[in-house]
């Protein structure tokens, strides 16, 4: 299943004003852990190339994260980070997170 950024945008808005978490949402439209290609085409299709991410297989997340993030306040960090805790939770079928990614965004979420 194909799936543009538009129609993303548009699902993450309607589910906001029913009170569904945006978690269900990518379920619902088969973006999940187990289904990279989904990720790896909404990318493409909104103008990313995957492969400049990740370029010899390895990449230092917890920096490029930083760097894309340096300008945001502490505070919209922390509200970032409870977001993305929940719906990887959600997305991974109630299973904790590798504990270097929890505790990345344990302190990423307190702006450091």
């Amino acid at each position: 299943m194909s799936i543009d950024p538009e129609t993303l945008r548009q699902r993450l808005l309607e589910a906001a004003m029913q009170g569904i978490s945006p978690g269900q949402v990518f379920k619902e439209l088969g973006i999940t852990p187990d289904n990279p290609r989904a990720l790896e085409e909404l990318m493409k299709q909104a103008g990313f190339d995957p492969s400049s991410f990740f370029p010899d297989g390895q990449v230092d997340m917890p920096g490029m994260i930083n760097n894309l993030t340096k300008d945001l306040s502490p505070e919209v960090k922390q509200q970032l980070s409870q977001v993305i805790q929940g719906m990887a939770y959600e997305l991974n079928n109630g299973q904790p997170l590798p504990p270097d990614v929890e505790e990345f965004l344990k302190g990423w979420g307190k702006g450091n």
